[in-house]
């Protein structure tokens, strides 16, 4: 039995072991300092806003600054059957007027209980008032979904149905560069032993962006328009290959990851990070989450070696691979070869830990870093102004409605899903884009059932006026049906059609109806497990620009 099984059947005992208090007292140290590191990503983005100046003449159009903060928080819960459980989130969250703001976030376990690889996401409406001095009120409701266990057949009494709910009210204090303060929280999941009333610790910090229109898409910017950050900020992409170390979990074998990274330097060497990794291969939807502090090391002008140190959460579930509570210490070295504008191609190599299960594991990477601003050592280098161009992108959040799905033979019943898509513009009619869907309700009995995919669309104006527009896209992805690789169907074919009607420059409402179907069963990889439905979608979408180096 792992060690934080036995804390719920003790847990009304009058003495514990010392070895019990002390573990239970390590995982506690490590919740906050987990919120501390993480914390820091927020003090990174307070810091590049700051270093971001507008001297905008009229004819560069509509840029503007963008209000919003980071708020992290920590709640430490006691299960509807007696258990230990607990959640850290981060939320990125806009503001709307001067007490008002919304966004999105994740949350996932860290230091209690037996449930690594739990994972979820949520929308967030968030009121904050100053009510005397450095004081102030806050509030807040979440709606989203989350799905995970200790075993594949524990994710069913577990996780429940997968739809999430937290309403939280608390008071705060402002202090010079953050906030901070504690909330009474109550966080449920439809159907599930997670369903209590906690304490809620948050720490939040100002993030502003610099954006301008969607129309100012492809704009150039000189030095006479736009001041750039004093430091950098990269944002990387690769695929790592996890091999497990004398694994004791169900699964032995390795693992393939996608993984994404964003960068803020706030020195022209030491930066700190966050990151989220997703399976692709061996243990499919396989997540984590980290965030940490890291140093480059320049070689030549074109060779960089990083070095960074990750915490956070990560998991499937626990049995199969024992990440125990879920939390991941994971360092990590990158090389980098910088090409031209930014580009750079990397090789990575690193070894993640998870302290409370068994789970130990060697990764290497290949990958490419893009620099979205210019360093130092090249504003030194250059010869003439260092030029930004806008780049048009649009985030839109919907529901989808899918019919009865076709699975394995037999219909099954349809999923309510909620749908984040964004989409890069690459000129006037062609964009990119990428878009991930995860079900509010179970699967075959499954919460936390979800979609990726990443494709290319054509659009166009469809009235005089330019508020209608239509579109036309094709993705390719996957979803996680299963329990075992026997269950998935393998590679999904997702066109479909829409229309976006615009409210303002900002703001459209955003439709699409499309359809989903297995490929293998045309090309042989998956004949057997065979997928197909419907889907009808709507929601919003907010356009904007963002700057980055030409």
């Amino acid at each position: 039995m792992h060690l934080s099984d036995a804390l719920p059947i003790r847990r009304n005992a009058r003495l514990q072991t010392p070895v019990l208090r002390r573990m239970r007292w390590l995982r506690m140290q490590v919740a906050v300092l987990c919120l501390i590191c993480l914390g820091q990503l927020g003090v990174a983005g307070k810091a590049a806003a700051e270093e971001m100046t507008l001297n905008i003449p009229d004819d560069q159009g509509s840029i503007r600054r963008v209000s919003g903060m980071l708020m992290l928080d920590y709640s430490r819960l006691t299960l509807s059957n007696g258990g230990a459980f607990d959640l850290m989130s981060l939320h990125y969250l806009l503001r709307a007027n001067d007490w008002l703001y919304y966004g999105i976030g994740a949350f996932a376990p860290i230091a209690e209980g037996n449930y690594g690889g739990f994972f979820g996401a949520d929308a967030t409406l968030h009121a904050q008032r100053r009510m005397w001095g450095n004081w102030f009120v806050n509030a807040g409701v979440s709606v989203g979904v989350g799905a995970g266990g200790s075993s594949v057949t524990n994710i069913r009494t577990f996780s429940g149905q997968g739809l999430y709910g937290r309403a939280y009210a608390g008071v705060g204090y402002q202090a010079r560069r953050f906030s901070f303060g504690v909330n009474v929280a109550r966080i449920a999941i439809l159907d599930s032993p997670i369903n209590d009333t906690a304490i809620n610790l948050f720490v939040q910090t100002p993030l502003s962006l610099t954006t301008g229109s969607y129309a100012d898409a492809g704009r150039r910017l000189g030095a006479e328009a736009y001041q750039a950050p004093q430091h950098e900020n990269i944002v990387s992409l690769g695929a790592t290959h996890m091999r497990q170390i004398n694994p004791t979990g169900s699964y032995r074998g390795n693992i393939g990851l996608v993984a994404l990274q964003f960068s803020h330097f706030h020195t022209e060497n030491i930066y700190t990070f966050f990151s989220v990794d997703l399976g692709y291969s061996g243990l499919l939807w396989y997540n984590q989450a980290y965030g940490g502090i890291g140093r480059r090391f320049s070689l030549s002008p074109r060779l960089n070696l990083y070095g960074q140190l990750g915490l956070g959460s990560s998991g499937w579930v626990t049995d199969t691979v024992d990440t125990g509570s879920g939390f991941l210490i994971y360092p990590k070295v990158t090389m980098e070869y910088l090409w031209r504008n930014g580009l750079g191609a990397t090789f990575s190599a690193g070894y993640m830990y998870a302290p409370f299960g068994t789970s130990r594991n060697w990764t290497v990477g290949l990958g490419l870093n893009y620099h979205l601003s210019y360093s130092n050592r090249e504003r030194r280098e250059a010869q003439g102004p260092l030029d930004y161009t806008m780049r048009g992108v649009r985030l839109n959040v919907f529901a989808r409605r899918t019919s009865q799905i076709y699975y394995n033979g037999r219909n099954s019943d349809p999923l309510n899903m909620v749908a984040v898509q964004v989409d890069y513009a690459l000129n006037e009619r062609w964009y990119a884009a990428a878009q991930m869907a995860i079900a509010a309700n179970a699967f075959r009995g499954f919460a936390g059932y979800a979609e990726a995919f990443i494709g290319v669309g054509y659009q166009r104006s469809l009235s005089r006026s330019g508020r209608f527009q239509g579109y036309a896209q094709l993705m390719v992805g996957g979803n996680d049906v299963g329990v075992s690789s026997s269950h998935e169907v393998g590679a999904l074919i997702y066109p479909s059609l829409g229309v976006n009607y615009y409210i303002n420059d900002r703001f459209s409402l955003y439709g699409q109806i499309g359809a989903t179907t297995s490929l293998g069963q045309y090309t042989g990889a998956s004949p057997n497990n065979r997928w197909r439905n419907y889907s009808i979608g709507l929601g919003m979408s907010y356009r904007f620009s963002l700057p980055s180096r030409s």
